[in-house]
């Protein structure tokens, strides 16, 4: 095909505004379908800097809510609560809540009512699955406040360690997470810093000494007696 005719086609594409309408719904909508196959607290997690303690933190916690909205619940029936999507098997990761016992199960995507998702509530009628709106809406609130709390106390806590002049001798590097020791203050309190300098992440090797100056971390190039 002539190169001059195809862009004339693109062209024309570009300045018809049903086309253009049409492919914004399509972007929307995938979008929207992608955002309801991400899990709560893996949303959360993905938006903010959180440590490996405040992580699993949030899971165990996420595990007592559910068992105990199922126990709150339980005159309603079992409850399933959709985690996670496997897109190339199209089953939904889901876990059961009985009401003295729990399990994973995977439940294939023909065998969802309509509009089923990541983070819904399901319970079961006749052998059927059906979306428990109300259970879905609370629990979804109960988790974000639990998350927030969790990243508040963990916020509140590295703003407290963070101490202006204080040396940090790096006493771990795992995959990039920091883990720091504050030998400014004797007594031995490691702690992770989620907002180390991305800069200085390959300087901070075990033993390497940083001071906290002006709000950020410096590497001390050649600390003496330290």
């Amino acid at each position: 095909m002539n190169l001059n005719i195809l862009k004339n086609i693109i062209n024309d594409i570009k300045k018809d505004d049903k086309v253009q309408n049409f492919l914004n719904e399509l972007k929307n909508t995938i979008e929207n379908t992608e955002e309801a196959d991400i899990g709560i607290l893996e949303k959360i997690q993905s938006e903010n800097k959180i440590s490996i303690g405040t992580k699993n933190q949030m899971e165990l916690k996420m595990d007592e809510i559910l068992k105990q909205y199922a126990k709150e619940t339980a005159e309603k029936g079992d409850l399933y609560f959709i985690v996670e999507k496997t897109k190339a098997e199209n089953t939904y990761t889901t876990y059961k809540y009985e009401l003295d016992d729990d399990s994973v199960l995977k439940i294939q995507e023909d065998e969802l009512p309509q509009g089923a998702t990541v983070n819904t509530v399901l319970r079961k009628t006749d052998e059927k699955y059906i979306i428990d709106e109300e259970a879905t809406i609370e629990l979804e609130n109960r988790i974000n406040n639990m998350a927030n709390e969790l990243l508040e106390e963990q916020n509140r806590i590295l703003n407290e360690y963070r101490k202006e002049g204080h040396l940090y001798r790096v006493s771990e590097n795992i995959n990039n997470r920091i883990f720091l020791w504050d030998i400014t203050d004797k007594p031995k309190v490691e702690i992770e810093e989620v907002d180390f300098p991305e800069e200085l992440i390959s300087k901070a090797t075990e033993g390497a000494i940083f001071e906290y100056l002006d709000g950020t971390y410096k590497l001390k190039e050649n600390p003496l007696n330290i």
